[in-house]
């Protein structure tokens, strides 16, 4: 059973930072980090703070939901074999985002909840194990949103950690790797979870929270060269903290290695309360590859280097968060705001925590176009599309000043039934970026029924 934070004899030399015993440097794959390069890197980040107005978007939003209305979990379906867990794909169309699932982003081909027990479960039993269920709930920000919430509730005794629930992303190995990916996402622990982590138990002190592995060897997608992990730990001293590192830990023919992890005591692990995590990677097998990640805007790794497994195998296995744990049960989790780009969207290496502060520009020269069918009409509206000092996320479509419906390009078809020759309807319309700062509305189309 892989436990992510026993002690692995590395047949090449791990590094290690750990920020505790060197908290003012950054914590990457170096020993010293000078004190010029920080100093220039806190003039960068002002200077793209001072000039967020002019900045030029740096990444391309390719996906983003909420898991508002209109996206459900669906029933376990695809039981393994061994009868041991099934998948729940996620499925629908957000309708406070516009983007759908299942998510096509770097060509996945499952973008859902994996299930898998400890015991084997039919279709009636695998919820005495695990359920995942999308529902209301108060937000990061005290208004009312919509979370996946998950619920490992049979897990195995302490020390173990047979049954898990991945939030994951799989994609087939024969398209290729992903050069570049940012995932950002709201997630709220358990108030209790430092009570459910013991350190005094072998293997009864880690969570789970962010992963990706490799796969392809011998054409297998789940037998990779290379992982990336991020944990939770409990140190004996009672206090939790965040471990990082790359391994050969992918399932695939290589002896475990870890070939770098770093430590991080200083940025705190929230509990009961919501964080805002983001992860960048750059792929490579040099120097110029690189992990990094933040919580609440604070940075928890940045690590450079390579990146690579002994075979270059491409990611296929993206799991944002699981739900897993040598602790205690249950294991839960509550995740909303989840977020890809092709790359870092505020700035290299800077967190767009509390980033964004300025709403896109206006929509303009907003057009209509009615048609007229035996039943029903249709309004085709466009507009010129927004600017954003990070990346317009979408827009808001009004008829009557009531919201209608949302899109991420500029344009929208709006459908009416059951009205009277004669009624005017007015469509305004309002850009919007990730940060959900709106503009103001656009000039007002009006058509005549």
């Amino acid at each position: 059973m892989n436990i992510d934070n026993q002690v692995v004899i590395a047949t090449k030399p791990p590094t290690v930072v750990n920020k505790a015993e060197r908290p003012f440097l950054s914590t990457t794959k170096h020993n010293s980090v000078s004190k010029s390069l920080q100093i220039g890197k806190l003039i960068t980040m002002m200077l793209i703070i001072t000039f967020v107005s002019f900045h030029a978007q740096a990444a391309k939003m390719l996906f983003r939901s909420n898991f508002g209305s209109g996206v459900s979990v669906n029933a376990p379906t695809n039981f393994f074999p061994s009868g041991n867990g099934a998948l729940q794909q996620i499925t629908g169309i957000d309708k406070e985002t516009g983007y759908s699932w299942p998510v096509t982003a770097f060509g996945t081909n499952f973008s859902g909840l994996m299930l898998i027990t400890k015991d084997p479960v039919t279709s009636t039993t695998i919820g005495d194990y695990i359920t995942n269920e999308v529902r209301s709930v108060s937000g990061p920000k005290g208004k009312t949103i919509n979370e996946v919430f998950q619920n490992v509730k049979i897990k195995g005794d302490v020390g173990q950690a047979s049954s898990q629930s991945p939030f994951m992303f799989n994609r087939s190995s024969k398209i290729g790797d992903i050069k570049d990916f940012y995932m950002t996402y709201w997630i709220k622990y358990p108030a209790d979870l430092t009570e459910k982590l013991d350190s005094t138990v072998s293997a009864g002190n880690w969570r789970a929270h962010f992963a990706f592995k490799t796969g392809g060897y011998n054409g297998n997608d789940s037998s990779g060269d290379y992982r990336i992990a991020i944990n939770i730990l409990k140190d004996a001293d009672g206090k939790l903290y965040w471990l990082t590192k790359g391994d050969s830990d992918a399932n695939g023919p290589i002896p475990r290695t870890t070939y770098w992890y770093e430590e991080n005591r200083i940025v705190p692990v929230p509990v009961g309360e919501w964080l805002k995590f983001e992860v960048y990677t750059r792929r490579s097998s040099g120097s110029d590859g690189r992990f990094w990640a933040a919580v609440n805007g604070q940075e928890i790794v940045d690590y450079q280097g390579p990146n690579m497994g002994d075979y270059n195998l491409p990611i296929t296995r993206l799991m944002p968060h699981n739900a897993y744990s040598g602790g205690y049960g249950p294991v839960e989790s509550h995740i909303t705001g989840f977020e890809i780009w092709d790359g870092f969207p505020c700035g290299d290496g800077v967190s767009c925590y509390d980033f964004d502060k300025v709403a896109p520009t206006i929509p303009a020269s907003p057009k209509g176009t009615l048609r007229k069918y035996s039943t029903f009409a249709s309004v085709a509206l466009s507009w010129t599309a927004s600017t954003d000092a990070v990346g317009v996320a979408g827009y808001a479509i009004y008829r009557n000043g009531i919201k209608i419906g949302v899109s991420i390009t500029p344009s929208y078809t709006d459908t009416i039934t059951g009205s009277a020759k004669g009624t005017l309807y007015s469509y305004t319309v309002k850009a919007f970026d990730a940060a959900e700062n709106f503009s103001s509305s656009s000039s007002a189309v009006k058509v005549t029924h």
